[in-house]
């Protein structure tokens, strides 16, 4: 390889799409370097993430060995942007805010930065909310006018038909005016979709029970703590976090110290791990009863992990092992396996609903109203399901009873 020094650093592999100040590796000289743009807005807000950078398959620690570098990153090179879409989380489902997720982040910083310079006074934090609408309404209007990224994901229809979907049409009265969550008008004072979808399946003689992602986070952290956490892994350390509870409850918590390999979540983690957890699986004895106890019996063992998760709560914990007695001891385990193929990747985008009986058939269900999508996770859940775990799901829509005059103008 050449020196550093002489080397011009025209081959280079990104580490992680996903950092702030992004890295590169240079295939010459294996030097790790960022690109000049970025060194001003890293220098003043993110000072603590120049010296290494993190790798995005292994999670390990990079050390930066030659600082910024001019006409590193693509764009100064003058290549295309690179897509590196973040997930869909809980208020940031929208396509501007996963692509345009560095741009709203550095844009929102120096805005608030200017700002509470001029005004001392003034609450940082909701000058930052504020702002940061403001960053992603221009942002919104920037993509309409000269988008930076192409949107490659596909439209609900395409999924529906390339996955096979079975989609289930219900015409139900909707409430002149939505109140907390009451869409449909069920003659009582109205309620929410699911739990319309939910009574139309009982009056078919199914039962049910909500469902969504929680309940599957639980049986993760129950059934694979013991893995995970594993002293002897050689990537595992110590890190704390705050008590999840108590951040909920807007109190202050205790700080939780537990062990955790750096990789955990990501793909790499599963590779590496392949051979520990075949073993892992052998204890989870496909039986409903085997699981049942296991579950019991190592709920409070894995209590640091599953916090760690978010899968604390009380109510959640309560669905998780009804979902044992409910769904056949080898779906539990191919879920399982599924998450810990990439947990990060998969824990989010699980249906709304689980319809059963007792003679062992069900069947899950995403529920949306009439001007609802399917979310990015739930598409790529839905792919998922098709391609690996193959479980019986249906999507409902319940679109908005026709009144007999709009019915008698169409004929």
């Amino acid at each position: 390889m050449k020196p550093a020094d002489h080397c011009p650093h025209t081959d280079l592999d990104c580490l992680n799409q996903f950092e702030f100040v992004r890295k590169y590796r240079c295939r010459g000289c294996n030097a790790v370097m960022m690109c000049a743009c970025d060194e001003a807005r890293g220098r003043r807000f993110l000072p603590h993430q120049l010296n290494e950078g993190t790798e995005l398959e292994t999670q390990a620690r990079v050390p930066v060995t030659a600082g910024f570098q001019p006409k590193t990153c693509p764009e100064c090179r003058g290549l295309p942007p690179v897509n590196a879409p973040t997930a869909a989380i809980y208020g940031r489902t929208g396509k501007v805010e996963r692509y345009y997720w560095r741009e709203l982040y550095f844009m929102t910083e120096e805005r608030v930065a200017a700002w509470m310079s001029e005004h001392p006074g003034a609450d940082e934090d909701v000058e930052r909310k504020r702002l940061e609408k403001e960053v992603l309404v221009e942002l919104q209007q920037i993509h309409q006018t000269h988008p930076k990224y192409e949107f490659t994901d596909l439209s609900q229809d395409e999924v529906i038909k390339r996955f096979e979907v079975e989609l289930v049409r219900i015409d139900a009265p909707y409430l002149a005016q939505a109140q907390k969550g009451r869409v449909v008008d069920d003659g009582r004072g109205g309620c929410s979709v699911e739990a319309f979808v939910q009574a139309r399946y009982e009056e078919q003689g199914w039962k049910s029970t909500v469902l969504e992602s929680a309940p599957f986070h639980v049986l993760f952290g129950v059934f694979m703590w013991l893995l995970v956490q594993d002293s002897t892994d050689e990537k595992v350390r110590i890190v704390g976090f705050g008590e999840r509870s108590a951040f909920e409850e807007r109190r202050e918590g205790k700080e939780i110290w537990t062990l955790l390999p750096e990789d955990f979540g990501g793909k790499s983690y599963a590779l590496r791990r392949a051979a520990e957890a075949a073993e892992h699986f052998e204890l989870l004895v496909p039986d409903r009863d085997n699981l049942l106890w296991l579950f019991d019996y190592w709920l409070s063992y894995s209590a640091d992990f599953r916090n760690y998760l978010w899968a604390h709560r009380d109510d959640d914990i309560e669905r998780a092992r009804r979902l044992i007695e409910i769904l056949p001891p080898d779906t539990i385990v191919a879920v399982l396996r599924y998450l810990l193929d990439d947990y990060w990747g998969n824990f989010c985008g699980w249906p709304d609903l689980l319809c059963f009986r007792d003679d062992g058939s069900f069947f899950l269900v995403e529920v949306k109203s009439s001007g609802d999508k399917l979310s990015e996770d739930q598409k790529r859940w839905i792919r998922d399901n098709h391609d690996h775990m193959q479980l019986p799901f249906k999507l409902v829509k319940v679109h908005r009873q026709a009144t007999q005059a709009r019915r008698a103008r169409e004929g």
